[in-house]
């Protein structure tokens, strides 16, 4: 695996906890995976998250983003900083890597053990479950490496994930930490709420500033989730052949 890690500035860090919130890479299943990354954007803008890393890699999408003035950037994901009683380091981006995926988690992983992590915290849909209904509010649902991580989850209100296989980066990072000598966590929601999932954002933020003793306002994510039934009652259902009314995926 081609890779590169371009560091700007080297926060320093008091017991450091890695929050991963990409989401995929892949076009045609963004709008109903993710949650990662709208969670990621939410507690960049909201808590003033500072960028002081990028992560280039060959397991990424072999793919050049055109900005609006004509210049170029590759597909990169980044890792931010939030200081706090327990420091956060945020790694969010384009999205997860295509391919290559042990050795993406290994290289994310490694680099978050040189800063001291020992804790590491996966957001992302879940893979294997039914759809849930769009109105719904969603479960929080998660595993961990081992079973003081799954106490904390369950003290913490989340549902335990049993007896199912957990594909791709989000879940395979989880397994992986527990090489890297650290703790690692899932927490996940089934998907079916309409894009932007601001049901599910608001729920995985629940959890997750329960978990890092961390207050993030859910206000703005809340009175979007209040729209959310005004836009499945403009949605009409196919009849006769034909589509009308608003898409509420797109």
């Amino acid at each position: 695996m081609w890779k590169r890690v371009v560091i700007s500035k080297r926060p320093r860090l008091s017991k450091p906890v890695l929050v991963v919130s990409v989401s995929t890479s892949l076009p045609q299943y963004r709008a109903l995976y993710s949650q990662a990354r709208e969670l990621a954007s939410y507690l960049i803008r909201l808590l003033k998250f500072e960028q002081f890393a990028t992560l280039y890699s060959s397991a990424l999408p072999p793919a050049v983003v055109i900005r609006e003035d004509g210049t170029s950037k590759l597909v990169s994901d980044h890792f931010y900083h939030f200081r706090a009683e327990r420091d956060i380091i945020l790694f969010a981006g384009d999205g997860s890597p295509a391919d290559e995926q042990y050795e993406f988690a290994d290289e994310v992983l490694n680099f978050a053990s040189r800063m001291g992590v020992k804790e590491i915290y996966s957001i992302g849909a879940r893979w294997a479950e039914p759809l849930n209904p769009p109105l719904e509010v969603p479960k929080v649902l998660g595993f961990a490496t081992d079973a003081a991580g799954v106490a904390e989850l369950k003290a913490n209100g989340v549902e335990i994930v049993k007896d199912e296989p957990a594909p791709f980066f989000a879940n395979l990072i989880v397994g992986l930490a527990g090489l890297a000598r650290m703790r690692g966590y899932k927490i996940s929601v089934n998907h079916g709420e309409p894009v932007p999932h601001p049901k599910s954002t608001a729920q995985l933020i629940g959890v997750l500033s329960k978990m890092l003793g961390l207050e993030i306002e859910k206000g703005e994510l809340e009175n979007l989730a209040r729209q959310v039934p005004l836009i499945t009652q403009q949605a009409v259902p196919e009849a006769e052949g034909k589509a009308e009314g608003k898409d509420i995926y797109h």
